[in-house]
């Protein structure tokens, strides 16, 4: 089985290398020809545990990258993995995923062929794709990631779940190609949840916006435990001995960063104003989140050390998570912001180079892994 996949980013990255080792003839697509050089060469141009050496095993075997589509001539399957980044409003930005498609029309032929959208999307857009594809001979399906940045390709091989979303979910026929391509997972007893279009779009939005909601809700809870004097990490961690609420995303600290969690929670709001619901929770999720660390400056470093100005602080880990590069949406870098703004001398450290060198030259910061600190975040 041959197959295409369009973007090279996180998600493409993961699903082209992941693919191939197991076992499909796998073509990546990029317009971006410095990456494709790099990838073609064994370089990976993402931070992500295992991914290089697992690149370098299969490039040039059952795996190649290319900026041009016409692999998708002889693909039996085509993953649209293009970002879908937020918009000045905080709606999904969807140009580059209608940029992909218009391309793809041109390369389809006469072959069937299944198009599989794995970039986030908000609610609706795979209908919309099969009517640009309505004269083509295509099925869109709807095959949501779930991945987290860091452990991405462990995520890839250990999925909770997969999530199929069809035009006719009843219809057999349809889910066999996909079942297919992962009888590895099938084999191992992961559930398939086989759905429309619709609830496939919404179980990520719904998912990334309930993770989210959970650190904004330990956060506000932080705030309360502070005024009366209680230990809010014993509080989640007790919380999460409950089964019904479980241990994961209730660690108090500045919030939730990414490329993920802030514009899907936007991009969600945005979908419930277009159909004129209000979405209080989320709003509330989002409203928090943006001032958690203005919260942590007044509340935590002001009063323990008064005015910031003149002094320095460490901040180690920059990124917007452990054992990645990513620093979109970093709070860490948000925190930066807020002290150099108040006169605070900042030096950084992250363990990660990539991440490291980006803040320090964006910043000017000195390197805290040479130079010694006064009070570290």
């Amino acid at each position: 089985m041959k197959i295409s996949v369009i973007g090279t980013g996180y998600v493409g990255l993961i699903q082209s290398v992941g693919l191939s080792k197991l076992g499909f003839e796998v073509t990546g697509i990029d317009i971006d020809e410095r990456k494709i050089k790099k990838l073609n060469s064994g370089i990976s141009t993402l931070h992500e545990e295992q991914l290089e050496e697992e690149l370098k095993l299969f490039i040039n075997e059952n795996l190649k990258f290319t900026s041009s589509y016409e692999s998708v001539y002889d693909s039996d399957i085509v993953f649209l993995c293009v970002g879908t980044p937020q918009d000045d409003f905080g709606n999904a930005d969807l140009k580059f995923l209608y940029s992909a498609v218009e391309s793809l029309k041109k390369y389809i032929g006469d072959k069937y062929k299944t198009v599989v959208i794995k970039s986030t999307v908000p609610v609706g857009t795979c209908r919309k794709i099969k009517k640009i594809l309505k004269d083509y001979p295509v099925e869109v399906i709807s095959n949501p990631e779930f991945l987290r940045e860091g452990i991405a390709f462990k995520d890839f091989f250990e999925p909770e779940r997969i999530v199929l979303g069809f035009e006719n979910p009843e219809n057999i026929e349809s889910t066999k190609l996909l079942k297919r391509v992962y009888s590895h997972f099938e084999k191992k007893g992961v559930p398939f949840v086989i759905s429309s279009w619709e609830t496939s779009e919404l179980i990520k939005y719904a998912s990334n916006a309930f993770l989210a909601t959970k650190i904004s809700f330990i956060n506000e809870i932080s705030k309360f435990s502070d005024i009366v004097g209680a230990d809010i990490k014993t509080v989640g961690e007790a919380m999460g001995m409950d089964d019904r609420i479980g241990p994961k995303f209730l660690n108090a600290g500045i919030g939730y960063g990414g490329s993920c969690f802030p514009k899907d929670v936007k991009a969600l709001a945005k979908q419930f104003e277009s159909f004129e619901l209000e979405s209080k929770l989320i709003n509330a999720t989002e409203s928090i989140n943006q001032t958690q660390n203005i919260w942590f400056f007044e509340n935590k470093i002001k009063k323990y050390y008064g005015d910031v100005s003149g002094k320095t602080f460490a901040v180690l880990g920059l990124a917007f998570k452990p054992f990645t590069d990513d620093l979109r949406e970093s709070k860490a870098i948000e925190l930066i912001n807020i002290l150099l703004k108040n006169g605070a001398i900042v030096k950084g450290f992250d363990y990660i180079e990539k991440a490291r060198e980006n803040t320090i030259n964006k910043y000017a910061l000195s390197d805290s892994k040479s130079l010694g600190y006064s009070f570290i975040y």
